[in-house]
């Protein structure tokens, strides 16, 4: 079977649009560094947090998720009539967001920061998820959509295989706090492929108006 994907095959087959490209780096960094610590949240939530146990843990999940919805669907309804380079804007800033959400995590004391900074990633998420999708939707090479649908869940979910034991060992070996600060640094890295892009997209811009 793999052989029948490759051989055979022309390298314009194998082309993706830069922006295409750029969701599927910035996910992989996205979904490791969050899947690097939900597994194992009630652990530290139990043990780490004074009057913290799995209920807690549980609970504050579901406030992210509430959180989550509603920003989306405010995120949404902004993003429909937005220009490309405002959701490349927003996508960063909820990036950004939600590596302050992890930082939360490795400074907090109490439950109630649990929900607080749970709720400040759901936000981040909220709000860069719509614009992020919307971003890979509408650049999508024409009759490779599955294709490319297909590379990008391909792709993150082998990068959450691996962070979920990474995650479970540097906690182990390294404790929670710095966990957290590596997750946050690495989701940082999300951010550096829509840089890219944009600086790249502007340049091009910039040299077509002085041409003319």
């Amino acid at each position: 079977m793999i052989k029948e994907i490759f051989i055979g095959r022309k390298p314009s087959d194998f082309h993706m649009n830069p922006i295409v490209k750029a969701f599927i780096v910035s996910e992989i960094f996205l979904w490791s560094s969050w899947n690097a610590i939900v597994p194992i949240f009630a652990i530290f939530a139990a043990t780490k947090i004074p009057g913290g146990n799995t209920e807690i843990a549980a609970s504050s999940f579901s406030s992210y998720l509430i959180v989550r919805v509603i920003f989306e669907m405010i995120s949404g309804r902004y993003l429909s009539r937005s220009k490309e380079m405002q959701k490349f804007i927003i996508s960063i800033a909820g990036i950004i967001l939600i590596s302050l959400g992890y930082i939360g995590f490795a400074m907090t004391k109490n439950v109630y920061s649990l929900f607080l900074f749970y709720g400040i990633i759901g936000m981040g998420l909220g709000v860069s998820s719509p614009a992020k999708n919307s971003l890979f939707s509408t650049h999508l090479d024409k009759n490779k959509e599955v294709a490319e649908w297909s590379m990008y869940d391909g792709f993150v979910l082998m990068g959450m295989a691996m962070s979920a034991t990474i995650g479970g060992f540097v906690a182990s070996s390294y404790g929670f706090t710095f966990l957290f600060y590596l997750v946050a640094t690495t989701n940082l890295l999300s951010i550096i492929p829509y840089i890219l892009y944009a600086k790249r997209r502007k340049g091009k811009e910039e040299k077509l108006l002085t041409s003319q």
